[in-house]
């Protein structure tokens, strides 16, 4: 019997004890924007879970998870495994305010800086990391503070980022001219972005962005890289997620083309014939 059947579901352990009601927030915060970020947080912790189990069957595994945000999926790790997170923090008030609870009241093992300069003796079974690779300044560099913190051969890293290849970016939730991303988002679509989000968020999204997070890049490196097709874990979720589903499905193009593909039943087609290059986001395996 697997040791992951023990424990319990991720859903009703963060209901029962990682509450929204239970965080003690300031008075002066916008509850409804407090509580839509970590209901989006929330769905996030139960996607990274659902596709990281099967790499942590094991209880004795040594886990390091690369930008834990406000560390829900951490602390429900935590339970039963050896886990460390690395998170550079830098969140707005509200946000940092529930990570600092969530940290003090699971005893989590939490360091607040960015992988680079993670300073450990510790080396690792499983490192994973969802939506980090596109904020790093050098993913050369990155990658290889990862592969210095595994612990052997049999040691592997998971990553989940998007991918620039396709003209899609997630955080601003818009489209780019083809190869002209910083063109598009400094230039052209900068008036409307910042009356859209606001001046200083639009800054700080656009500044911690790199665009070189491609699947041609990843390809071309000198890293051995396991690419797996995320077609299917996007129309998976897409059937469970119900935060995700109105995430993607708010664009019109996407939602047109969700419904034509399954309208026409032709997603067991589009897995099979649906390059992994243009698909808008990249999951990948990474060994020594």
């Amino acid at each position: 019997k697997l040791f992951i059947n023990k424990m319990q579901d991720l859903k009703k352990y963060i209901d029962e004890n990682q509450s929204f009601e239970n965080f003690k927030l300031k008075k002066n915060q916008n509850l409804i924007e407090v509580k839509n970020y970590f209901e989006d947080a929330k769905a996030d912790a139960e996607h990274c879970y659902g596709v990281i189990k099967k790499f942590i069957k094991k209880k004795d595994k040594n886990i390091l998870e690369v930008g834990g945000g406000i560390h829900l999926l951490t602390s429900y790790l935590n339970q039963e495994y050896k886990i460390t997170s690395v998170e550079p923090g830098g969140f707005t008030g509200f946000i940092d305010e529930i990570r600092s609870q969530i940290i003090k009241e699971n005893n989590l093992k939490v360091y607040t800086t960015t992988l680079e300069e993670f300073k450990t003796k510790e080396k690792f079974d499983f490192i994973f990391s969802m939506n980090v690779l596109e904020h790093t300044k050098d993913i050369t560099e990155h990658l290889n503070s990862c592969l210095k913190l595994l612990k052997d051969d049999n040691s592997i890293i998971f990553i989940q980022c998007p991918n620039y290849s396709f003209p899609f970016e997630p955080h601003f939730y818009e489209f780019f001219i083809p190869f002209l991303p910083n063109f598009t988002f400094a230039k052209i679509k900068k008036r409307r972005l910042i009356k859209k989000l606001g001046e200083k968020k639009y800054n700080n999204i656009l500044k911690n962005l790199n665009f070189n997070c491609t699947y041609r890049n990843l390809k071309k490196s000198k890293f051995k890289v396991e690419f797996i097709h995320p077609i299917k874990d996007i129309f998976d979720r897409i059937l469970v997620d119900e935060k995700f589903k109105n995430r993607i499905l708010q664009h019109f193009f996407l939602k047109i083309f969700y419904k034509f593909i399954k309208s026409m039943k032709l997603e067991k087609l589009l897995y099979k014939i649906f390059p992994k290059f243009v698909c808008p986001y990249m999951i990948f395996t990474l060994r020594k």
